[in-house]
């Protein structure tokens, strides 16, 4: 197949997602196939962060519990 010049050159977000989510839900596909697919959509997704850690990040806690402090 030859590749077209201009915008057909570079798969676009969409036609990848749709490959992708193609790969995942094929029955025939071996399934570390269809795993990284899902793996692959989910990290587009941003489904797999850690939001806790995010929501928190650059918070500085102090605790002063030395005995005897002054």
């Amino acid at each position: 197949m030859a590749v077209s010049r201009g915008s057909r050159k570079i798969a676009k977000e969409k036609e990848i997602l749709e490959f992708l989510t193609g790969v995942m839900r094929n029955e025939e596909s071996k399934s570390s196939e269809s795993t990284k697919a899902a793996e692959l959509i989910g990290k587009h997704y941003g489904m797999f962060s850690d939001k806790s850690a995010d929501k928190n990040a650059g918070d500085v806690v102090i605790v002063d519990d030395i005995p005897g402090g002054g």
